[in-house]
């Protein structure tokens, strides 16, 4: 498999590559608006250099690109790729707008290529576990869960000064954080109804810095989703709660995790016990793993959990929110 990367933006750029290029893919080409970062991340893959974009989709060897710039530039880059064929992994959010997703997803599947949304947490393997007892109605019907994301970038000065440009990002902690609990909540929850969301930005980044947003379900249930760019450190934390149970898992992917499991339906559980880490998968493969199994050995178009449904739907969920924040009503989804 030969993929293009298109531009390395994005700060999860190295760690994706790295992990691709040990499945034995080649990078053949570098494109990015900024020449500089271009350049060295193409000497870095050991590939070309290639500031005209259409050049390199009029190349019949690259298989596939992956987006990892602006979110703002989403659209069209993706666009593009998908007449000329190539297939197609994007970063997160897929773009910022419902319109411009429906304008991409007319694209993907008028020139038939696969596509992968890149949404890392669901490739944690506690978070797996969770969807499993959710499915497997260990905790009864789902009345609410809360998912937390946070890091301390803003404090720590430790990304780039353009992650907090609204003309490349797009958006703040709500939409860079806080895709990871709207893509979260809706599998745990199911279809969403409204959202509410208040955000804020208190020491002077630029965009918002903290926000919770509030979603409620067509089958009733709430779900909440905090995020912030300036706590203390990194931290994960889901809670969820239904009628026959809960479930709190605490920790984040880097480090290790506990998880608490409360169910009237499981023996041994029926007092909050932790679980044993023999009962959770060791390893889910990241979402840029699945997609070269998805262009090489797949049948299939996509992987509904990553695909352009999911897609749209997180990108919907942010749309709704800022408007939710700017306006201070709720907003149907």
């Amino acid at each position: 498999m030969n993929i293009a990367l298109i531009s390395s933006w994005h700060v999860h750029t190295k760690k994706f590559m790295e992990k691709i290029i040990n499945k034995g893919v080649r990078c053949l080409y570098v494109w990015d608006f900024d020449a500089t970062l271009g350049q060295a991340a193409a000497k870095e893959y050991q590939a070309i250099f290639e500031p005209d974009y259409r050049a390199i989709l009029a190349d019949e060897q690259v298989d596939a690109v992956i987006i990892e710039a602006p979110t703002t530039m989403h659209k069209e880059l993706i666009i593009l790729a998908a007449r000329a064929k190539k297939h197609i992994f994007s970063d997160k959010a897929l773009a910022l707008t419902t319109e411009d997703c429906l304008e991409i997803e007319a694209a993907v599947r008028e020139n038939d290529v696969k596509f992968m949304l890149s949404l890392e947490s669901f490739a944690v393997n506690s978070y797996e576990y969770a969807f499993k007892k959710v499915n497997d109605g260990s905790l009864g019907q789902i009345t609410s869960a809360y998912f937390r994301r946070s890091h301390g970038a803003v404090i720590r000065q430790d990304l780039p000064d353009y992650w907090f440009d609204k003309a490349q990002s797009g958006g703040g902690a709500t939409l860079d954080l806080g895709c990871h609990g709207f893509a979260l909540l809706p599998l745990i929850c199911g279809q969403p109804k409204a959202v509410t969301c208040l955000m804020n930005e208190q020491f002077g980044s630029g965009v918002d810095e903290y926000s919770t947003t509030l979603l409620s379900f067509e089958n009733g249930a709430i779900g909440t989703a905090t995020t912030s760019f300036v706590g203390p450190t990194l931290d994960n934390y889901l809670e969820i709660i239904g009628t026959q149970g809960s479930l709190q898992i605490v920790g984040n992917e880097h480090e290790e995790q506990t998880i608490f499991l409360q169910s009237n339906l499981e023996e041994g559980y029926h007092k909050k016990t932790i679980v044993s880490d023999a009962d959770i998968r060791k390893y889910n493969p990241f979402p840029i793993e699945l997609f070269v199994e998805l262009v090489e050995a797949s049948t299939e178009k996509e992987i509904p959990r990553y695909g352009i449904e999911a897609a749209k739907r997180l990108t919907r969920i942010i749309e709704c929110a800022y408007e939710s924040a700017e306006t201070g009503k709720t907003v149907a989804y």
